[in-house]
């Protein structure tokens, strides 16, 4: 048959789909990615520049700047790149629900807030000042009472003025409590003593 679909011998009249066509199965085209599956590398831009760089040292100097991030007790685990790790301890001032000892729902949104500031400017390399213009998190389970709560961000992508992070909360990484996804809008050309060594207010 001279153009057209591809008909079938045995039943005239009835195209069939070339391999091509078909829809892939969910789990051969769309795998599960894990947060660290891809490394965003970013080239500072010159209005970055003129903020100090990023380092372990300072980032937790900053962070023990913040009064409400002192008082949760974070602390910045790690810094890698565009990924960043900490650390929530449980306390019992921290608990939302005195009956089973579940921690707040709010500390763990504290947290991963926190934690994607740290991650953007860990990948930008440079204490940018910015703003959280959305955050949104999913609760997938309660934390288990008695356990400290470990996050981990990663800043999946970065334009002139606009960052964008996804974030776990977790005991276990393979089964998070929290899933997040955060953005940040850059403010290269704000002036603010918090940030001549750093961070985001």
């Amino acid at each position: 048959m001279a153009g057209g679909s591809p008909m079938s011998a045995s039943r005239p009249g009835r195209p069939i789909a070339p391999s091509r066509w078909r829809q892939p199965t969910p789990t051969s085209c769309c795998p599960p990615r894990r947060i660290d599956a891809m490394r965003l590398v970013v080239e500072p831009r010159p209005e970055w520049r003129r903020f100090p760089a990023v380092d372990m040292a300072g980032m937790q100097q900053l962070e023990d700047t913040l009064p409400h991030i002192r008082s949760l007790g974070i602390r910045i685990m790690s810094l890698d790149g565009p990924v960043a790790v900490s650390r929530l301890p449980y306390a019992d001032r921290l608990v939302g629900d005195p009956d089973t000892g579940v921690l707040h729902g709010g500390a763990i949104t504290t947290q991963i807030d926190n934690l994607c500031a740290v991650a953007m400017h860990s990948a930008i390399g440079h204490y940018v000042p910015c703003v959280t213009i959305d955050l949104r998190v999913e609760y997938l389970k309660p934390a288990t009472p008695g356990h400290d709560v470990i996050a981990k961000a990663e800043c999946r992508r970065v334009t002139r003025q606009v960052a964008f992070i996804s974030a776990a909360a977790y005991h276990d990484e393979n089964d998070p409590i929290a899933l997040a996804s955060c953005t940040y809008m850059l403010l290269p050309e704000r002036e603010s003593s918090m940030y001549e060594t750093g961070g985001k207010q």
